[in-house]
């Protein structure tokens, strides 16, 4: 386990801000898959605890837009961010797996686009 933690802090730290983006996106998506799972489980209290930390990576992407320099884009994921947090409360309070993925299909194709800027930027 020890090595698997020195790995990922070896990851982050010598990640560029566009990877750390990508990784913000792939763990709320691991932590979103993984609540859906806690639901079919009846793992209620484990699937509270995933979708906070899904909204947590949600938040550190939201708070990382610079709206000055992002213009209509950062206004639009902004836009898109407080739309994903709202489902996933929702999702959260009802049990609601069809809400889980519709905000995984976003994170995913927004995670893709990054990913991509990313690739060509390096």
């Amino acid at each position: 386990m020890q090595a698997v933690q020195a790995y990922l802090s070896t990851e982050v730290n010598t990640a560029s801000r566009g990877d750390l983006v990508v990784l913000i996106f792939e763990a709320a998506i691991k932590y979103l898959k993984q609540a859906k799972e806690k639901i079919k489980e009846k793992d209620y209290a484990q699937k509270g605890i995933l979708i906070s930390k899904a909204l947590d990576c949600i938040a550190e992407l939201d708070e990382s837009l610079n709206m000055e320099k992002g213009g209509e884009i950062a206004k639009n994921l902004h836009a898109l961010y407080f739309y994903c947090q709202t489902r996933l409360l929702a999702a959260n309070l009802h049990m609601d797996t069809k809400k889980i993925d519709e905000v995984i299909g976003i994170l995913e194709q927004i995670g893709l686009a990054f990913a991509e800027i990313t690739k060509k930027a390096s």
